[in-house]
């Protein structure tokens, strides 16, 4: 019998290791081989902001995001976040506002558990 084409291509599990002040961003973000001159992709750049890096909520935040956000926030998002997260970042009212938004997403989506 052949193998289903999924045993195949899936990876063994490596269990990450922090070290001493090692970012959050670095454990969790989705790693892929760049290219070149390419720039590493982390996405949840608005989440990062309005949170900071070492907060937990904005990984939550992004499980939210890609799972259960609807299509056209998430594409917005997508879209749109890198360039709006240094607004984010530099305005803390907005920041503040959208950590209030995002709460309530993420309380929505671990509360029903």
């Amino acid at each position: 019998m052949s193998q289903p084409k999924d045993s195949a291509s899936k990876q063994t599990y490596e269990m990450p290791r922090l070290t001493r002040r090692q970012s959050l961003a670095e454990v969790t973000a989705t790693k892929k081989k760049l290219s070149p001159g390419e720039k590493e992709d982390t996405r949840c750049w608005v989440a990062r902001a309005a949170y900071g890096e070492e907060n937990p909520r904005w990984v939550l935040f992004r499980a939210w995001l890609l799972e259960d956000a609807p299509g056209w926030l998430r594409s917005l998002y997508l879209r749109h976040g890198q360039a709006f997260a240094p607004v984010v970042a530099r305005q803390r009212w907005l920041a503040a506002g959208l950590r209030r938004l995002m709460d309530r997403a993420i309380a929505a989506k671990f509360q029903r558990r």
